[in-house]
């Protein structure tokens, strides 16, 4: 007969056991992705922002302050996921490809997802369209909606994907070998490479910058911009990776995509040299005291939207995932109720829902989160 001592030993050495499994499975996982080069961390060197081997921001900034417990955290709260399923509009991407100069296409994929036609090119910003935001299925990193509103199969040329960084819930491993035989271009931050090429993307497609760098792609320039943030996709390679925000400025529109970043300085910076901007996708999600650095509050976004010098805003980087403890709406409700006390102009679309800009950027979407 086991004593309680002989149980808890029991227990305990089990739990050992399904952590090593789970950290050796994350470690050699190919979702693992890859580390950069002895060759590139040399360059990286000679970079402000990087030094002890590591990439680092230029502001104040600490990835957690122990403000909450993790039995918070892991509460189950009904309000933190939809009832049930998000059903998202489906892109008709035969229609959404056809090339029109007068006017950009765009389209929220959910979370911090999105397609755009600018002039006739397919670009993905951050497409995660995997199921789980995270290297293994966990139930709680469930995406919402099981259908996609996206078919990737159907697109038959992308012209550049933009990554801002290589987390779980932005950068997936099954998406992009969906992707890879499509993209003409991917343009990432320095480090992000070697996560491509360690899944058989040729170096030749792959465009690396650090902040404040730019090159111009079929007419458009893609800025990469400061952010608040950090990186990593496995246990032993923290910030080996640059993280960035981005500017796309074409001859008709100019976009910013703020991708994962606390609220800081470089916001006002940004608008002051490459603002303004017809619209603005900033993070409003997945935001919490204890990791209130990384991530902004909705009066947090909006007033990055007016540093920004944006003429309409859109919050991000929610309607996807449960990645803290707030209920799922926040972000968008409280989104509105800002925007509307400061006078800043909001769109809130369907995921999945086209919109064009610069002239019909007057989008609500019905406030289709009310329905889920």
């Amino acid at each position: 007969m086991f004593s309680i001592k002989s149980l808890i030993k029991v227990i305990a050495y089990f739990i050992l056991i399904g952590a090593f499994i789970i950290i050796a499975f994350i470690n050699i996982s190919p979702e693992l992705g890859g580390n950069p080069s002895k060759n590139k961390r040399k360059i990286y060197e000679t970079f402000k922002n990087y030094k002890n081997g590591e990439f680092h921001n230029l502001e104040l900034y600490q990835t957690m302050t122990g403000e909450m417990s993790m039995t918070e955290f892991f509460r189950n709260d009904s309000n933190r996921r939809p009832i049930v399923d998000i059903i998202p509009e489906k892109i008709d991407i035969k229609d959404f490809s056809k090339i029109q100069f007068d006017k950009i296409k765009i389209s929220w994929l959910g979370h911090s997802a999105f397609i755009l036609n600018i002039n006739g090119n397919i670009i993905l910003l951050d497409p995660m369209l995997g199921d789980y935001a995270a290297p293994i299925p966990i139930p709680s990193l469930e995406r919402y909606n099981s259908e996609s509103p996206l078919n990737v199969d159907e697109i038959k040329e992308i012209s550049a994907v933009i990554f801002s960084h290589d987390h779980y819930d932005h950068l997936n491993y099954p998406t992009i070998k969906k992707i890879k035989n499509k993209v003409k271009k991917y343009f990432v931050p320095h480090g992000m490479g070697s996560h491509l090429m360690n899944w058989g993307i040729e170096s030749e497609k792959i465009i690396e910058l650090n902040w404040e760098e730019s090159v111009v792609f079929n007419d458009i320039e893609f800025v990469c911009l400061p952010a608040l943030h950090f990186s990593g996709r496995g246990i032993f390679n923290k910030n080996s990776t640059l993280w960035a925000s981005w500017a796309f400025k074409s001859d008709k529109v100019k976009i910013y995509f703020s991708g994962d970043s606390g609220y800081g300085n470089h916001f006002k910076n940004i608008g002051n040299v490459h603002g303004p901007f017809d619209l603005t996708l900033i993070d409003c999600g997945q935001y919490n005291v204890a990791w209130k650095y990384s991530h902004m509050f909705p009066e947090q976004a909006i007033q990055a939207a007016k540093d920004l010098k944006s003429e309409y805003f859109m919050p991000i980087h929610w309607g996807a995932f449960t990645l803290s403890t707030h209920s799922w709406t926040e972000p968008v409700i409280s989104a509105l109720d800002y925007a509307e006390s400061s006078n800043q102009k909001i769109v809130t679309p369907r995921i999945g829902q086209v919109f064009y800009i610069p002239n019909e950027l007057n989008v609500d979407g019905d406030f289709w989160w009310r329905k889920f």
